[in-house]
């Protein structure tokens, strides 16, 4: 499947003849060109920034090297990894982000330890999944067939999400068996790795997989590119993006699953500012907001360095507020070079 291409894939592929005039594939290698040192620091600076980052934290940080904090920061941060993985391929669509996983977060993992301690885990995990295919789709169609703003739609649809949720639970806090497979999950280890480091490296390849390797994935990065060549190559682009946004949902879900086994608990409030936290390690990793151009694995970087840099600050003793600031400026940084990469290599 991924050696051979649709006709209309070959021809979003030479989308530089299509109208609109640039190249559709946002992706390093599809093009010759110059090297730029912006271009260079939108696509590959994660990469180098996130080593020197660790290794000072290493060296001069008291506590951050050693095993109990590392896996502290693992278990922690692997939710925000899984949900900023899916939402990746919303991102690259050129559809900018999906705010609706704070409300598939909670509800995933509401509907895992309430429906488990009533019925069943499978129960649980199907009536889930379900659920994620359900906000999926709808927010697929009314952005990809209707053609709606995408933040205006999954801003109403965590609107409805969390207050369908609010209303079934009533605000309540579930609590997980103490001797059950989720608490179990939350708190095994692989040798000296967190089982949800593991799950987070596993959805993380999984979803690098399908993005990098198969003609889905390309056209999702065509989509994003230059939507009108894509469409005029006569690629059904509203399955595309209900596509990219059955993935976050999925993604959303497995996070909130993760979410709930590390703290055995699941309350609607639980994943309150997942949308900023995920969008910013996607940007902080060079996933470019305008579309076209990202990487799940950089998104991983992405990740181990907010995480990171948020870890040496609380060890640090700086407060909230302060980390808040450090995000935010990081964030506008990597848009500011994104924006400027993408001029360099228009000119």
């Amino acid at each position: 499947m991924t050696n051979q291409n649709p006709p209309e894939v070959a021809m979003v592929r030479a989308g530089a003849d299509a109208p609109g005039g640039e190249a559709v594939a946002g992706e390093p290698g599809i093009e010759r060109r110059e090297f730029s040192f912006l271009v260079w620091m939108s696509e590959r600076g994660i990469f180098a920034f996130t080593a020197v980052l660790l290794l000072f934290a290493a060296v001069f940080v008291d506590g951050f090297a050693s095993l109990a904090n590392i896996t502290d920061v693992f278990n922690r941060t692997a939710p925000i990894g899984i949900v900023a993985a899916g939402m990746t391929f919303v991102v690259i669509s050129g559809n900018y982000l999906d705010l609706s996983v704070v409300a598939q977060v909670a509800t995933a993992a509401v509907v895992l330890i309430a429906v488990t301690n009533d019925h069943s885990i499978a129960l649980a995990v199907l009536l889930a999944f379900v659920i994620a295919l359900v906000y999926g789709v709808i927010n697929g169609i009314a952005v990809g067939v209707f053609k709606a703003n995408a933040v205006i739609v999954t801003l109403s649809t965590t609107f409805i999400g969390l207050g369908i949720l609010r209303w079934f639970s009533g605000g309540s806090i579930y609590f997980g068996s103490e001797d059950g497979l989720i608490r179990s999950f939350g708190t095994s280890e692989i040798g000296p790795f967190p089982l949800s480091m593991l799950v987070l490296i596993l959805i993380t390849a999984v979803l690098a997989f399908v993005l990098d390797r198969t003609n889905f994935g390309f056209v999702i990065r065509s989509y994003g590119s230059n939507n009108d060549a894509t469409r005029l190559a006569g690629v059904n682009t509203s399955l595309v993006v209900i596509g990219a946004f059955v993935i976050s949902a999925l993604g959303a879900m497995i996070g909130g699953f993760v979410l709930a086994a590390f703290s055995n608990t699941a309350v609607s409030a639980m994943s309150d500012g997942y949308d900023f936290e995920a969008l910013a390690a996607i940007i902080v990793g060079g996933t470019s907001v305008f579309g076209g151009r990202g990487s799940v694995w950089r998104t991983l970087l992405g990740v181990i360095f907010v995480s990171a840099l948020t870890n040496i600050m609380v060890l640090s003793g700086f407060g909230f507020g302060y980390q808040q600031m450090a995000i935010g400026a990081l964030i506008v940084f990597a848009v500011s070079v994104d924006a400027l990469a993408r001029r360099a290599t228009r000119t």
